[in-house]
């Protein structure tokens, strides 16, 4: 993975999925939501790629310490799984690791991440703007927050220069600087209920929230990439995903019948709970899923959990999860009748969700006019 190509999933996990090998090329298949299947098999050198995915040379990057890993820890491990030879209660700790950081170092983390900000903000950014809200909110703040603001004014070292002489002259009318506080939350109050100039008001207000959250909505990809980087710097496998992980009961399962492989690696169950997903609370982790090969997969799983081993059902819970393409060792009419499943099961908070949060916050702005108008 070492240059500027990184592998969102490592080439040593695609090797499993080859439709043949040429030398030391190893070809499979592509099943991509935009541009279908691909019209040959592909190398794995140009499968599952971004540039600069885990930062620029000279910069933030941690491309040789993935690199690192993958060689040292993940190789092996795999390899072992393929073959059958794993012990697997003295190798929990090992395969608790290997599914902690495929779990967080994944494309669909930092498009999810993204995606549910953008969306998040954006529906902040109505709230603000709407004209309910800034009517009944912003131009009618109680008067001890406005005497707070304008006694912060008054006492800003910065304003000092400008202010000093004003507030000489109204002490030479016997005016203190406390009453000159009372004048202006008095007159700031009267303005903002004159009708004349309280659309004028509403349309600053529209406009520095409008401009702010739409600043912040074009920051949001660099910096969640930025974000993901320097945890990934900082953990490449999780400790805390490890101890939960390393809870499972871990085995490796063959079937008859090719499985694929997602751009999220790995697919979770939550306990009691028959939905996979891309993604789930650490605490309620109840299964795992990790297709390691076209007739081989290690599922991880609590006791009390029955494991699904169709791969009908598999392959078409793998491709929900996936963010946007997976791979396969064949090329069939039914993988391809999979491309359409692509992400519907892959976020970290749905709209439904999103939607959830932003009603709690129209909720509390509710309560708040009702208690001013009570």
């Amino acid at each position: 993975m070492s240059g500027k190509r990184h592998h969102i999933v490592p080439r040593l996990l695609q090797k499993g999925f080859a439709s043949r090998i040429q030398g030391k090329t190893v070809l499979t298949w592509l099943y991509n939501k935009k541009t279908g299947v691909s019209k040959t098999d592909l190398s794995t050198k140009d499968i599952m790629v971004s540039e600069n995915f885990y930062g620029k040379k000279g910069s933030l990057n941690v491309d040789d310490e993935i690199t690192n890993i993958e060689e040292k820890k993940l190789t092996p491990l795999i390899n072992s799984l393929r073959n059958m030879g794993c012990n697997f209660a003295e190798s929990r700790n090992e395969i608790a690791e290997l599914i902690a950081h495929f779990s967080i170092r994944t494309k669909f983390i930092r498009k999810s991440f993204e995606t549910a900000s953008s969306k998040m903000l954006k529906g902040i950014r109505d709230i603000a703007t709407d004209e309910h809200t800034i009517e009944n909110v912003f131009l009618n703040p109680p008067p001890t927050f406005i005497k707070e603001q304008a006694d912060v004014f008054l006492s800003d070292p910065k304003n000092k220069e400008f202010l000093e002489p004003a507030l000489q002259i109204f002490e030479l009318f016997g005016i203190t600087k406390n009453q000159v506080g009372d004048l202006l939350s008095e007159i700031t109050s009267s303005e903002l209920k004159n009708e004349e100039t309280k659309d004028e008001f509403k349309k600053i207000i529209q406009g520095q929230f409008a401009d702010a959250i739409d600043k912040s909505c074009d920051l949001i990809p660099n910096s969640i990439r930025e974000g993901h980087i320097k945890s990934l710097s900082k953990n490449a496998i999780p400790l805390t995903r490890v101890e939960k992980y390393k809870q499972l009961n871990w085995n490796v399962y063959e079937v008859e019948s090719p499985l694929i492989l997602g751009d999220v690696a790995c697919i979770f169950r939550e306990e009691g709970d028959n939905l996979f997903k891309s993604s789930c609370d650490i605490d309620k982790t109840g299964q795992i899923y990790l297709p390691i090969s076209s007739n081989q997969i290690l599922i991880g799983t609590l006791e009390s959990e029955e494991i699904e081993t169709s791969v009908k059902i598999l392959n078409e819970s793998t491709a929900k999860c996936s963010y946007e393409q997976f791979i396969c060792s064949e090329k069939t009419q039914d993988k391809i009748g999979l491309i359409e499943l692509i992400g519907i099961n892959s976020y970290l908070a749905s709209d439904e969700e999103i939607e959830f949060e932003l009603d709690d916050i129209r909720n509390n702005l509710e309560k708040i006019i009702f208690e001013k108008g009570s």
